[in-house]
């Protein structure tokens, strides 16, 4: 093997080992960028200040904090994703949304939407969304 191959292939082997570390070390938090994504699609509605990162220290505490999750947080976030592509962030902001009083106030898009407590569907301080008590037959209407 001559010298200049041999260098070559040992910077493109060392290349590949840092950058994605490098990578890995300099992007934002992952509490960050969620608190973004879930900001970023619900830019419509009027959420409470400070209670999305709630919601997300709550929902990371309840997931467990290790690296492979990390990672993929991250690999979606240099993939620049949205919830049609990825069922993560579909399910961090469809969790968002049971865990505040958005379906409480029946879909109010004008009332300031507030963190209640993170939606657990055996233990939640938030009703079911679909109940009848919240939205009554004669109210629904037919399709």
């Amino acid at each position: 093997m001559k010298r200049r191959k041999f260098l070559l292939l040992t910077g493109l082997a060392s290349g590949s080992i840092l950058i994605p570390s490098t990578l890995y070390f300099v992007s934002p938090g992952v509490k960050q960028f969620a608190a973004l994504l879930i900001e970023r699609e619900f830019k419509y509605l009027k959420l409470e200040p400070g209670s999305v990162t709630h919601y997300v220290d709550d929902y990371f505490a309840a997931g467990g904090n290790n690296i492979m999750a990390s990672l993929r947080w991250k690999t979606i976030f240099y993939l620049n994703m949205n919830w049609e592509q990825s069922n993560l962030i579909f399910e961090l902001i469809r969790t968002f949304l049971l865990s505040s009083d958005f379906f409480i106030h029946k879909t109010d898009e004008t009332r300031v939407v507030r963190y209640i407590g993170l939606y657990n569907p055996y233990k939640s301080p938030v009703p079911n969304p679909f109940s009848y008590l919240l939205y009554p037959p004669d109210e629904i209407g037919e399709p």
